[in-house]
C-alpha cells in the first residue's frame, strides 16, 4: 500500500482512488475520513474516472462527505465524459429510475457503451432487454450471445437466462450464426467452480495495479512530467481498470474488483 501512496503523491489519479477507498474503509490502512476524503480530490484533479465514480457515490450516499447530490451528479457526468465504463452503466439507471421517457434513448445508449466495455453489470441489462424487447426491439440472438459471453467468464446468473433464449430460438425457428449456436451450447455445459475472494486475491490485485502503475513510468517522482496526465491504461479511466462495478464499493477489495 505504500507503494500506491507514492504513486498517488506522484500523479497516479487511479492510485489516489484507490488509497482514499482504503483509508475510507480502513481495509489496507488505517481509517481515516479526512485522508480519504484528500486522496479522492486529488484523484478527481489528476482527471481519474474512478476518482470522479468514488467520489459522486460518496457525495451521493453520504459516505465520508455531507450528502449533496448536485455534486454527485456533477462527478458522474464528468466520469462519463471519460467514457468510465461503471459510470455510464450508473447513468443510464439514475435516467431510467427518473421516469423520464425521453431520457430512455440516452440511457440505453449508455448501458450499451458500457457494454462494449465488456462490464458485467451492463451486458447482463442489455442482453434482459434484447430478451425481453423492453425500450428496444427484441433480438434473441443478441441476448443469446450476451448471455453466452457472461456465462463463460463466469456470472452465473447469466446461464438461465441462455437457457430461455436458447428454448425460443429453437421454439421460433430462428437463425443463429453456428459458431455463436455452438458457443451458447458450449456455456449451458459449462461448469465453474466459484473460488471465494480472499486476502491472496486481495494482494494479486493491489500488486497487479502498481505494477501498471509503475511500469507506465509516469509516476515516478524524478520524472519532470510525472504530474502531468498521460494516456496510459492504468489511469485512463478505460475498462482496463475495473470492470465489473455495478454499485458501491464497500471495500477496497469490491473496488479494485469491480465488485458484482
Amino acid at each position: 500500500m505504500r507503494r500506491l501512496v507514492k504513486l498517488a503523491r506522484n500523479g497516479s489519479g487511479d492510485a489516489a482512488a484507490v488509497v482514499a477507498m482504503a483509508y475510507a474503509s480502513g481495509d489496507g490502512l488505517e481509517k481515516d475520513q479526512e485522508l480519504a476524503y484528500d486522496f479522492a480530490r486529488q484523484g478527481v484533479r489528476y482527471r481519474s474516472a474512478l476518482a470522479m465514480y468514488l467520489l459522486s457515490d460518496w457525495y451521493r450516499t453520504g459516505t465520508v462527505v455531507e450528502q449533496d447530490t448536485t455534486e454527485a451528479n456533477d462527478l458522474l457526468d464528468e466520469a462519463v465524459k471519460l467514457d468510465y465504463a461503471p459510470a455510464q452503466y450508473k447513468k443510464a439507471v439514475l435516467l431510467l429510475e427518473s421516469g423520464n421517457e425521453a431520457a430512455t434513448n440516452e440511457a440505453l445508449s449508455l448501458i450499451e457503451a458500457a457494454a462494449e466495455q465488456n462490464l458485467v453489470s451492463a451486458m447482463f441489462a442489455l442482453a434482459r432487454l434484447k430478451q425481453t424487447g423492453t425500450v428496444i426491439e427484441q433480438d434473441l440472438v443478441g441476448a443469446g450471445d450476451l448471455y453466452s459471453r457472461l456465462t463463460i467468464a463466469g456470472f452465473s446468473p447469466a446461464k438461465q437466462y441462455l437457457r430461455e433464449v436458447s428454448r425460443s430460438i429453437d421454439a421460433d425457428s430462428v437463425e443463429v450464426d453456428e459458431r455463436l449456436r455452438a458457443r451458447m451450447s458450449a456455456a449451458e455445459n459449462v461448469e465453474r467452480i466459484q473460488v471465494t475472494a480472499d486476502a491472496s486475491l486481495y494482494q494479486t490485485q493491489i500488486q497487479g495495479l502498481v505494477d501498471r502503475l509503475e511500469t507506465s513510468g509516469m509516476y515516478d517522482s524524478r520524472s519532470i512530467g510525472s504530474r502531468i496526465r498521460g494516456k496510459s491504461c492504468a489511469d485512463s479511466g478505460s475498462a482496463c481498470a475495473v470492470t465489473r462495478p455495478d454499485g458501491r464499493a464497500s471495500s477496497l477489495n469490491e473496488l479494485l474488483s469491480g465488485g458484482n
